[in-house]
């Protein structure tokens, strides 16, 4: 599901869908979440920021390959996220796969990523750094550990690929 500012009335598909295009000025955020009631805290309290922004979501973490492989592979088709917001348990492929891909990809690893878990076991935290995340965060974030994470990337305390 993709939308700009505002989140869908209706239930999402399983497949990336274009609500609407976005722009040069609104960053491109992917939220790689199977949970619907945690993908809808997350899309309010992105939308409660006032970032203005292009949320995709994809509902596990072959999708999320899958929607960063079409960025990379056709430009045209989507724009690389600036963003990845990765659930660590998710069916088909796990948070921790979908990383691995993210930084075995040289273009795909300019994104930054933040994983959303609901563990907060060290043992997580440490694999999630390992792997080149910039940051942990364990649900349910609120809103302002929501807009610390995006200050934080966008006003370039984290360098992409940078550990947190």
């Amino acid at each position: 599901m993709e939308y700009s500012g505002t989140p869908a009335r209706t239930r999402a598909p399983d497949v990336l869908k274009a609500l609407s295009r976005p722009t040069t000025t609104s960053p491109v955020i992917l939220l790689a979440e199977d949970s619907e009631d945690d993908a809808y805290f997350f899309q309010r309290a992105l939308r409660r920021t006032g970032l203005p922004h292009t949320l995709k979501r994809a509902r596990n973490g072959k999708l999320a390959v899958e929607a960063l492989k079409e960025a990379i592979e056709a430009p045209e088709a989507g724009v690389l996220p600036h963003i990845i917001f990765l659930d660590l348990k998710m069916p088909i492929m796990g948070g921790f796969d979908v990383l691995e891909w993210i930084r075995s990809s040289p273009a795909s690893g300019r994104s930054s990523v933040v994983v959303l878990s609901g563990s907060d076991e060290a043992a997580d935290r440490a694999k999630a750094s390992e792997l080149g995340a910039h940051s942990y965060l364990v649900k349910p974030i609120t809103e302002s550990q929501l807009r610390e994470q995006l200050q934080k990337i966008f006003v370039g305390e984290n360098s992409p690929g940078a550990p947190a």
